[in-house]
């Protein structure tokens, strides 16, 4: 009987402890998410522009539609992105004076940065429509194009105002800056079209959470929206004259 009470003792004391380890000092940690504009709101003019080219005649319209068509054909696979070093990871990456990289305590984002990118990209290339398909690497069809992306710029720089995170943080918030290079190649033979570089920066309006994510939003957004623009119609022409 002694010995059934002590067992009885460890047991019920064992999941005690593991709720004790809920009340920790360590900070909650916030998980945050980048996402395009809705579709509304980005591609509103182009949505007004096809209903009008409905209305039209039907020699009009597919005349106006021929490139696109051809366009269409090609397919895309978007390799998963390679990142500078310390961008690598699911932290909020800042960039303190003296080239010092940190990171925001308390918050990350949801998936590692590079592979939040190869999403939004993705997603971007598709609301063009110019790509039959645009898939991730590792997706189950052999894309004819193949685009690789390098992140060599994520992070919230505090280092442009005065010198100082003091000086940067009284002037509202960090900039957050957001480079691409971008390549894009045949898969046979591996041959490249095209290489884009895109940067973007937007500046926070307050060194809060909140206008940190809000500044990263509008960088990003920027940067995919131009990469889709002007790598698409390279590919789309590079279709259109290859054998």
């Amino acid at each position: 009987m002694r010995t059934a009470a002590v067992c009885l003792v460890v047991t019920l004391t064992a999941p005690l402890s593991a709720c004790i380890g809920l009340h920790s000092n360590q900070p909650v940690q916030q998980q945050y998410l980048l996402s395009l504009p809705p579709l509304a709101a980005a591609g509103a003019p182009d949505a007004a522009a096809a209903g009008a080219g409905s209305a039209a005649a039907g020699p009009t319209s597919a005349a106006a539609s021929g490139p696109a068509s051809a366009a269409a054909a090609d397919t895309l696979q978007v390799l998963s992105p390679e990142a500078a070093p310390g961008l690598v990871s699911d932290g909020i990456a800042v960039l303190r004076p003296g080239q010092r990289l940190d990171y925001y305590t308390g918050a990350r984002w949801v998936v590692s940065a590079p592979m939040m990118l190869q999403t939004l990209a993705i997603e971007a290339l598709r609301r063009q429509g110019r790509f039959s398909l645009v898939e991730a690497d590792g997706g189950p069809f052999a894309a004819r194009y193949l685009l690789s992306v390098e992140l060599t710029h994520f992070e919230a720089d505090y280092t442009a105002e005065a010198g100082s995170e003091a000086g940067a943080g009284a002037a509202g918030g960090p900039t957050v800056h957001v480079s691409l290079v971008c390549t894009l190649g045949r898969r046979v033979g591996r041959e490249v079209v095209t290489t884009l570089t895109v940067n973007s920066s937007a500046a926070a309006d307050a060194d809060r959470m909140g206008a940190v994510i809000a500044a990263f939003q509008q960088a990003t957004g920027a940067a995919l929206e131009r990469l889709a623009r002007e790598i698409v119609p390279v590919a789309a022409a590079a279709g259109t004259a290859a054998p």
